[in-house]
């Protein structure tokens, strides 16, 4: 499920937003895979060709409406669903994907502050409380059935994690875009991880490694799209990553730096911020 797609139960979501007077919407949910069904082209068995290093939707630099920290992006990981498995702790790993993602500022202004938090549900989706306790919020790790229900039937067997995305939107209902940079404004992001899957924190480790998925949608919390070419050759079963990068749309192995188009995406992105 990409960017614009929104099935009836996540337009439900949005009619529930709308009754609690909340001026934002669900726009798109950006999932990441297993390597699984493919497209047969001539010569080719393709899973996947990508080359969208932005969003159509965007954080605003001190943006008031969602509760800025100044200039900084913020995010907290909801303990409860912390558990992959029912006891792999993942907030260790998903710590260490935002001080990676950190990590590859250089110059740019951008801090990445994590909030604690210890109050209900703060899922715009499934939750009570409210969705702005940060900017980005790691809901944790969910039962299949509710990827399926969501997502569509099947998402719990190839889904890794997905990233929402919700904008603000005007009084008819249309997304803003206050600074005018031609990108809907973000008003929050909230990340699922399915625990049908086998979690690990050992990246050689039979399993999912979960800093690597971790990475690969917390640069969708970032503004970043998937990019890559991934394609086996039929006549040698020969598999193809043009190129290879966290923001591939499919997990292909353990992966926790960012290469050469990640870091371009992060540049492309935050390379003006605050003045984006």
């Amino acid at each position: 499920m990409e960017q614009g797609t929104i099935n009836a139960y996540l337009q439900a979501v949005n009619d529930t937003l709308a009754q609690r007077g909340l001026q934002v919407r669900l726009s798109y949910a950006e999932t990441v895979t297993q390597k699984g069904n493919a497209e047969q082209a001539t010569g080719q068995t393709l899973f996947a060709n990508d080359r969208t290093k932005r969003l159509t939707s965007q954080w605003v630099p001190g943006d008031q409406r969602r509760l800025a920290d100044g200039n900084n992006l913020t995010y907290l990981v909801f303990q409860p669903f912390s558990l992959a498995n029912g006891s792999v702790d993942s907030e260790p790993a998903i710590d260490a994907s935002m001080d990676t993602w950190e990590s590859v500022k250089k110059n740019q202004k951008l801090d990445i502050v994590k909030r604690p938090y210890n109050g209900p549900n703060p899922s715009a989706i499934l939750g009570t409380g409210s969705p702005f306790a940060a900017d980005i919020t790691e809901i944790g790790f969910l039962p299949g059935f509710i990827f399926d229900a969501i997502l569509g039937p099947g998402s719990s067997n190839g889904t890794l994690g997905v990233t929402f995305t919700f904008n603000f939107i005007d009084a008819d209902g249309n997304p803003t875009d206050i600074n005018n940079d031609g990108f809907a404004d973000t008003a929050l992001k909230e990340v699922w991880y399915n625990d049908n899957f086998l979690w690990t924190t050992n990246a050689n480790a039979p399993g999912t490694d979960i800093e690597t998925v971790a990475l690969h949608e917390n640069g969708h919390a970032l503004g970043f799209g998937h990019f890559g070419k991934i394609f086996i050759t039929n006549n040698n079963n020969k598999l193809h990553v043009a190129p290879r990068a966290v923001m591939n749309a499919i997990i292909l192995g353990a992966l926790r730096d960012p290469l050469g188009t990640d870091n371009a995406s992060f540049s492309s992105v935050y390379g003006n911020w605050p003045k984006n």
